[in-house]
């Protein structure tokens, strides 16, 4: 399978691509990866992790037409190159496909991660409802409470979370909204286990309910924004 299979100009690299999302988290058998795009280009920075094995980087070239994505898997630390091919779900965010290599493949899924769009400046009067990510989430999952604080004008949170009788767990979160919708990426949490949550911003655009899965477990989650 190449590149010319499906294109006309295998070989063009360089026409303008759609908005291919900042990073892409991943999910091939259990494999996890995450690819971080370098700035506007279509090329991609990749690296799988599976518990128990050694860490697998490699380089990607990613094409986008309409809802089809075709990426080109390449320079594998593994010495295993790949080819992907998948379609993006309606809500722009979700993608799911098969993918081939030199060694193997199978099928794969991963979610679309974009910049935050910034909300609209406080202005005189009661105004439109808050819809930016605020200064702070106070967040309950389960027996879990949750208190996660922004960096800065970021959307980068350093969250903890607390029950009583257990060790509190730390864990940095990246945030991104778009709309009422909500994405959470928790990642170097101090139990091991990173989760993404989604969630959607009520009418009053302070509370937030939604669902969660983990590396272990899942479920659902809210919380109240503080602006």
């Amino acid at each position: 399978m190449y590149y010319y299979d499906y294109y006309n100009n295998p070989y063009d690299y360089y026409f303008r691509q759609p908005d291919l999302g900042s990073e892409w988290d991943e999910q091939e058998g259990a494999w996890r990866g995450v690819w971080r795009r370098r700035g506007n280009s279509n090329i991609f920075d990749a690296r799988w992790t599976m518990p128990g094995a050694q860490p697998i980087t490699a380089m990607l070239r990613m094409f986008q037409y309409g809802n089809f994505v075709f990426i080109q898997r390449q320079n594998s630390s593994d010495g295993n190159n790949c080819v992907y091919t998948g379609t993006i779900a309606a809500d722009g965010r979700t993608v799911s496909g098969t993918y081939r290599c030199n060694q193997g493949g199978g099928s794969w899924s991963a979610t679309i991660r974009r910049r935050p769009q910034p909300g609209p400046g406080p202005g005189p009067g009661p105004g439109p409802r808050p819809r930016g990510l605020g200064r702070e989430w106070h967040e309950q999952e389960g027996s879990w409470t949750g208190v996660w604080r922004r960096r800065g004008n970021s959307n980068i949170f350093d969250a903890r979370w607390t029950m009583p009788g257990a060790q509190p767990i730390t864990a940095v979160l990246t945030i991104n909204r778009y709309g009422d919708s909500v994405q959470v990426h928790r990642r170097n949490g101090s139990d091991g286990n990173d989760c993404d949550y989604t969630g959607n911003v009520g009418a009053d655009g302070r509370t937030v309910t939604g669902t969660y899965r983990c590396t272990t477990g899942g479920g659902s989650w809210r919380a109240t924004i503080t602006f």
